[in-house]
């Protein structure tokens, strides 16, 4: 099993840092092309979520982690604020062009195998299997 975790100040320009910590990984546990965009555009809409939504009320920062075992790669992004009602937020998640809240929800679900909230909506978990899907590339 190969692991990764890292803690990042409050903060936007913390998403940076960690969407290529997280990056960087899925890369060696040998994600590639378009699995690897899709996993890259899933973690930034996460990480951008608990930026944006994490922060309230004097929350530290957003922590991350991975894990690889079994073809298996599993992401958690976590930030110390409030949480919200993932329940219906999952539900109402539709892509939608009119720019009302969800769209990355969406987004999440869509790229990855599974996306799963715990502890109030504080902390996402991505999962991605390797070589799942007709769109795994080698390149």
């Amino acid at each position: 099993m190969l692991r990764y975790q890292a803690s990042h100040p409050r903060g936007l320009g913390a998403v940076r840092q960690a969407r290529h910590g997280l990056i960087d990984f899925a890369a060696a546990c040998g994600f590639r092309g378009s699995v690897l965009a899709d996993i890259e555009n899933a973690v930034g809409e996460a990480l951008a979520n608990a930026a944006e939504h994490g922060n309230h009320g004097g929350s530290a920062g957003i922590d991350v982690s991975a894990t690889f075992a079994d073809a298996c790669l599993v992401i958690e992004v976590q930030d110390r604020g409030a949480g919200f009602d993932c329940a219906t937020a999952v539900k109402d998640a539709t892509a939608d062009a009119f720019g009302n809240r969800g769209f990355g929800i969406f987004l999440m679900r869509t790229l990855m195998d599974e996306v799963a909230y715990t502890a109030r909506g504080s902390r996402i978990q991505l999962v991605k299997r390797l070589g799942d899907g007709p769109f795994q590339s080698a390149s």
